[in-house]
């Protein structure tokens, strides 16, 4: 299993980890930049390596299948509720 995909896995099962990467995204958003980056040192410090390359080549995994969690049916809606609350 790639670093990618276990960091995705991580995401998946921790609500912190989903937070924290609503919180990248929503300040990327804002700023215009520096998703990627966000990503990618947020991975690192839960030991996973993954470029800034690799951050963005993925991208797209959102949205392919029918197997979507919650999770990311809300960031691919745009949503920026709290995931700990409705």
């Amino acid at each position: 299993m790639t670093d990618f995909q276990s960091s995705r896995n991580a995401v998946l099962e921790d609500d912190d980890l989903q937070e924290a990467v609503i919180s990248i995204i929503n300040t990327a958003t804002a700023n215009g930049s520096g998703m990627g980056d966000g990503i990618a040192t947020l991975a690192k410090t839960h030991g996973f390596t993954l470029t800034l390359d690799e951050v963005y080549a993925h991208q797209d995994v959102l949205g392919q299948g029918d197997d979507l969690t919650d999770f990311e049916l809300q960031l691919i809606s745009g949503g920026q509720q709290s995931m700990s609350g409705s």
